[in-house]
């Protein structure tokens, strides 16, 4: 079972914030580490804590630094070889995003011709005593039936509206 997603706010009391901050870097430090030797990279993190006026780094203070001279010690052409700049990340968001809003405005649409014969050729296949149940009470079968559809092309349209809203969101990024 998933965790339940936190919300993200300000926390109030000085002792929780640090045992909060604490935890999350405990846990950003062992990610490091993982995804160093899954890799085979070099990796450093830097925290500072305004609260105490201290520096945090991993592996060591003296192998972050050791890395970063190394980084600037590089060619800048190198350096941001495959670094993404702002442009072309939210390009490439906004190009992720259009395709699911085609996907999501593709679920919305009514079925054509051919997917309702698709759809009738399906009840026909369901066993007999299936279509049975359903033929006794058939309007409260269509009205279960419309209901579910109702719900899922709710969904469907929330979706659209969301990414939508997304796509806005980054043109005006691009465009500001």
């Amino acid at each position: 079972m998933a965790r339940p997603k936190l919300k993200l706010a300000w926390i109030e009391d000085r002792k929780k914030r640090n045992i909060a901050c604490q935890k999350r870097m405990k846990g950003l430090m062992k990610m490091a580490e993982e995804l160093t030797i899954l890799s085979d990279t070099k990796a450093c993190l830097t925290f500072f804590n305004r609260d105490e006026g201290k520096l945090v780094a991993w592996p060591s203070q003296e192998e972050a630094e050791s890395l970063i001279e190394r980084f600037y010690a590089l060619p800048e052409n190198q350096r941001n070889m495959n670094a993404d700049d702002q442009e072309s990340y939210i390009k490439t968001i906004t190009k992720k995003i259009e395709k699911k809003l085609e996907h999501s405005r593709k679920m919305v649409a009514w079925p054509s011709q051919e997917e309702a014969k698709s759809l009738i050729d399906r009840f026909n296949a369901l066993p007999e005593i299936e279509r049975y149940e359903n033929a006794y009470d058939p309007e409260s079968y269509i009205k279960t039936k419309i209901k579910k559809i109702e719900k899922r092309l709710e969904h469907s349209r929330k979706v659209v509206q969301e990414l939508e809203m997304d796509h806005l969101m980054l043109q005006i990024q691009i465009v500001g």
